[in-house]
């Protein structure tokens, strides 16, 4: 497999993953001194000597992940419907290009990055058999060994029949955390319309940061195993735009339910 990606990108819906990244922590950290900031001022110029006996809904969300800047919106009233109201403020990831001749790739570990691709297809009522795979074992994948990709050059003749198809088409590139490279080269050589990567929550969110960094182009991420993340919501520290929930599409309604289970498991 390739080491070394050599090409970029055209023309990509979002910013690079990069930008994103690289103030991603600076802004929760500013975002929560202006919290702080606002308490100050409601308490007449300083903190509370003590903290409150029993702590709010943003401090549960926090402990969950949830970054200080979407937690601080939530109130403590009705804790599905704040929750709700604070997720609004996440950004909102694009849809997957369904026009004709676009593609979309979708990053992820093996199986893991097939099945969003099939979710997309289906979702776009494609021919599931005509997903493409690019990585070691097409049979291991569930997918038809005459699909897949077996490398930059490959990916680049399939590139040029995949632009002037009659419908939309998804590519399936298999990456661990340590394999960035190869995925990259891959992404370069398809020059897709959108690139979707499949995050596990369990990660460390610092492990992700780095593997996003790599690919260089990351519009949107698949987040999934959040019932096994002490931390599920720890992925949105990345502002990068979730487009997949657990397997449905992420909206402020299905991070409430998901969180409001959470919280109800340790007592919230």
């Amino acid at each position: 497999m390739p080491v070394e990606a050599t090409a970029t990108v055209e023309k990509p819906r979002t910013p690079p993953a990069s930008e994103r990244l690289a103030g991603a922590y600076a802004h929760q950290a500013a975002m929560a001194e202006m919290a702080a900031a606002e308490r100050q001022d409601r308490s007449g110029g300083a903190e509370p000597d003590h903290a409150p006996a029993a702590p709010g809904l943003s401090i549960k969300l926090q402990s969950l992940g949830v970054p200080t800047d979407i937690a601080v919106r939530a109130s403590d009233g009705d804790t599905y419907g704040s929750i709700v109201e604070a997720f609004t403020a996440l950004p909102v990831a694009e849809p997957a290009p369904d026009a004709p001749g676009e593609t979309l790739i979708v990053v992820g570990e093996s199986t893991h990055a097939v099945e969003v691709a099939r979710y997309v297809a289906e979702a776009q009522r494609l021919d599931a058999d005509q997903i493409l795979f690019a990585g070691r074992n097409a049979a291991a994948a569930g997918v038809d060994g005459k699909r897949r990709i077996t490398g930059p050059h490959d990916a680049r003749l399939w590139a040029k029949k995949l632009r002037k198809s009659d419908a939309p088409s998804v590519v399936a590139v298999e990456a661990a955390l340590d394999e960035v490279s190869w995925a990259a080269a891959i992404v370069e050589a398809v020059r897709p319309v959108a690139v979707w990567v499949v995050v596990d929550a369990s990660r460390k969110t610092s492990d992700v940061a780095h593997h996003l960094q790599g690919l260089r182009r990351v519009d949107a991420i698949c987040l999934r195993g959040t019932g096994s993340s002490g931390d599920p919501a720890s992925p949105l520290s990345l502002r990068v735009p979730v487009a997949l929930l657990d397997g449905r599409p992420s909206t402020p309604f299905q991070w409430a339910a998901m969180l409001c289970e959470r919280l109800s498991l340790v007592g919230g």
